[in-house]
């Protein structure tokens, strides 16, 4: 059976050196993120991101046939979708008490979701790359009211004069651990009391990887 070694304890090399893996005093394999979690995904044009329009959209009030915001991996798009992170941000109206959850549609020979296509934007920024598989809408039109997988971010009954909304937006770091089979649709929506005219604007980061 082959063996893996390394060198106990940190080492000085220049570029281009062949080194040994460094271990620390447990035998453990000592790692050090040089880039980001997600920079070298996005150099490799898999990562992409899109949001709904700036004069928002209402996060809703009840699941049902209507999205907020949907993202949708095609049946027959030959990847997997990968949300990396969501977020919500505040536009304008009182916002009613309650939450937004995510919730889910998996039946690939369903109707196809419908909506207003949001633009989708490799995040490789100004790179020669494709704006992959993924479609995203705002207001989409379910095939059957989705089931919830978990909450996503908390409403609470706010409007623009109260002191803490609006100051920073809402970021949930999913980081691959809800990912989407061709065929299948994440919606972002609102399972909360009415408000008034309340608008926000949701976002979302994903990555594409072969199915």
């Amino acid at each position: 059976m082959a063996s893996l070694q390394g060198r106990v304890g940190a080492g000085r090399y220049i570029s281009g050196s062949q080194v040994d893996i460094a271990l620390d005093r447990h035998g453990g394999v000592v790692t050090s993120a040089i880039y980001g979690r997600y920079t070298e995904a996005v150099i490799r044009g898999q990562v992409f991101g899109g949001a709904t329009a700036a004069a928002g959209v209402a996060p809703g009030t009840a699941l049902g046939t209507t999205g907020a915001h949907s993202l949708v991996n095609p049946a027959g798009s030959g990847v997997y979708t990968a949300v990396l992170q969501s977020s919500m941000g505040y536009v304008s109206g009182t916002l009613g008490a309650g939450m937004v959850v995510y919730a889910a549609n998996v039946n690939p020979i369903a109707a196809a979701v419908t909506g207003t296509d949001i633009t989708v934007r490799n995040m490789l920024l100004g790179g020669a790359r494709s704006d992959g598989q993924t479609i995203a809408l705002t207001t989409s039109t379910l095939p059957v009211a989705p089931d919830i997988i978990r909450p996503a971010f908390l409403l609470d009954a706010s409007l623009a004069t109260t002191a803490a909304v609006g100051a920073k937006p809402m970021v949930d770091y999913v980081d691959g651990a809800i990912v989407l089979a061709p065929g299948s649709t994440l919606t972002l929506h609102g399972i909360a009391a009415a408000g008034s005219s309340p608008r926000v604007v949701f976002g979302n980061i994903w990555a594409e990887l072969p199915a």
